[in-house]
C-alpha cells in the first residue's frame, strides 16, 4: 500500500521552495558593480581575494582595496626584440557604490621611459559611469602601509 506519492507536497518541498523564490526575490535586487582596467593593468586581488585574469572585475559595496600591477611591452627600435616594464603591486582604495561601473584610466604612454616616468608616480583618471570623476595616485605598498597608520 502506498501512503505518500512521489509528487506528494512534504514541508521539506514546502521550504526549498520558499528558500528558492525568496532567493530569486531579492537577489534580483542585489545591484553588482564593476571595475574595469586597461590592458597594461592586471587586477591580482580585491580586499585580498585572486580575481580571475579579465579586464572587467566585480566588486561589491563598501571599502574596497584593490591590488594592481602594471606591465606593458615596448618595441622602441623595429629590430628590437622589446623590453617589459613592469611594476610591484600598486593599490587602489575604493569606496563602492551599488550599481556603479568604475573604469581605470592610464595616461596614454608611447615608451619604455615614459612607463618608467609613469610608475615613479602612477596616477590614474578613474571614472564612474563612463563620467570623470577624480584624478587617482595608485599607491605602493610603503605609501598604502603608511596611510594606513595615520589613519
Amino acid at each position: 500500500m502506498k501512503l505518500l506519492s512521489s509528487n506528494a507536497i512534504t514541508p521539506k518541498s514546502v521550504f526549498r521552495t520558499a528558500i528558492i523564490s525568496l532567493s530569486l526575490l531579492f537577489g534580483a535586487q542585489v545591484q553588482a558593480s564593476s571595475l574595469t582596467v586597461p590592458d597594461s593593468l592586471v587586477v591580482e586581488t580585491v580586499n585580498g581575494e585572486s580575481v580571475s585574469l579579465d579586464s572587467t572585475v566585480g566588486l561589491k559595496r563598501g571599502q574596497q582595496l584593490v591590488e594592481i600591477n602594471y606591465r606593458d611591452l615596448f618595441q622602441d627600435n623595429a629590430d628590437d626584440s622589446g623590453s617589459w616594464v613592469r611594476s610591484k603591486p600598486l593599490y587602489l582604495t575604493l569606496n563602492v557604490a551599488n550599481n556603479q561601473r568604475y573604469e581605470i584610466i592610464t595616461p596614454t604612454i608611447y615608451s619604455a621611459e615614459e612607463a618608467r616616468e609613469f610608475l615613479e608616480n602612477p596616477q590614474i583618471k578613474l571614472t564612474i559611469n563612463g563620467e570623470h570623476h577624480d584624478d587617482v595616485e595608485l599607491l605602493t605598498q610603503a605609501k598604502l602601509l603608511t596611510q594606513l597608520l595615520l589613519k
